[in-house]
């Protein structure tokens, strides 16, 4: 943390003297501009010599009177604050400007008897003011810089937590599903039960392997996909059509811990649940640096689920996870359901 500190200090200070410079070499370039060398280092002198008056004048105003007036909606003395600043730092500036600067090195620039009078020193005032709003406008777009960037930072942690939570209320929801599955089979095909067991503890084993990780390779999560919807196959026979079908080359892509197999999981369980007979199908096919994920769902009955929250939480992960990177296609009809994902590596 002190480190973290002194790093933060030292960018301040640095962005402070950037701020400073390109002053200074702004405005002597802009005074000379198409007027010649003297020109320009009479300007350059005249901003580098007169710095301090307009460096303390902008850190009163900006680190002192706004504080202690607007801030605490005393508007009134910061009125006041700003007009005698304003008398006082051009006073000085033109003291400064005249003696350190014109009759030293530009004596035909300097200013006649009497210079410090109300005009002058309005117009020198009205210039010091606009450096500070110059600087107050730079620290303003600073500041909200720094509140986007900390909002956008607790947005992220905030959805990391989501998913986290959501990852891990997977896990007992996928055991409920497998042991209904269980408990149907014990009641229709019990001939089945110790091979069913088997291959549900296998499927949770490998499951419970890869809840570990934040990142996963998709080979792995295909192979659960596709042991999940054995069971269900094993389980439900004739009354479930199609499978999980892999090609191409998955070796290479990883992606979010169970990113397709919630969807899966919600299909088979919501079709089971309302249809005596459908269909489900799932491609996953990995292509050069492109994932290609579909799966499609048919019944000659309609299907009565609505609200899928694994599908919104899937487009947020797809989101958080591959900005720009992805293509997402939907398709609902009164008994078909199509899903269909690009992801660019």
């Amino acid at each position: 943390m002190k480190w973290a500190g002194e790093n933060t200090g030292s960018r301040k200070v640095l962005t402070h003297i950037g701020f400073w410079l390109a002053w200074v070499v702004g405005f002597t370039l802009l005074q000379s501009l198409g007027h010649g060398y003297e020109s320009f280092l009479l300007w350059f002198r005249y901003y580098l010599i007169t710095l301090p008056v307009f460096v303390v004048h902008t850190y009163i105003v900006a680190y002192w009177l706004i504080p202690l007036t607007f801030f605490k909606k005393k508007y009134e003395l910061l009125v006041l604050g700003i007009a005698v600043f304003l008398v006082v730092f051009s006073i000085l500036e033109l003291v400064v400007s005249n003696e350190l600067v014109f009759k030293p090195f530009s004596p035909k620039r300097a200013f006649d008897p009497g210079y410090l009078n109300v005009k002058n020193i309005v117009i020198s005032g009205i210039g010091n003011h606009y450096v500070i709003l110059v600087f107050l406008a730079v620290k303003v777009g600073r500041a909200w810089c720094r509140a986007q960037h900390i909002k956008n930072e607790e947005q992220r942690l905030n959805e990391e937590t989501g998913f986290e939570i959501y990852q891990y209320q997977l896990q007992p929801r996928l055991m409920l599903h497998l042991m209904e599955l269980l408990g149907y089979s014990i009641q229709k095909k019990p001939e089945i039960i110790s091979t069913l067991i088997i291959r549900i503890s296998d499927f949770l084993n490998h499951f419970l392997k890869e809840n570990h990780n934040n990142w996963v390779p998709v080979v792995a999560e295909a192979k659960l996909m596709k042991d999940f919807f054995e069971i269900h196959k094993m389980v439900l026979n004739t009354r479930l059509n199609g499978g999980v079908n892999i090609s191409g080359n998955l070796t290479p892509f990883v992606a979010p811990s169970f990113l397709f197999l919630p969807v899966l999981d919600f299909a088979l369980n919501s079709g089971r649940k309302c249809n005596d007979l459908f269909d489900c199908v799932v491609f996953l096919k990995g292509e050069g640096r492109k994932l290609y994920f579909s799966l499609e769902m048919w019944s000659g009955m309609e299907f009565n689920f609505y609200s899928n929250t694994d599908l919104e939480i899937l487009k947020r992960r797809l989101q958080h996870s591959f900005s720009g990177k992805y293509g997402l296609k939907e398709e609902k009809e009164r008994n078909f359901r199509m899903l269909q994902i690009e992801i660019f590596f």
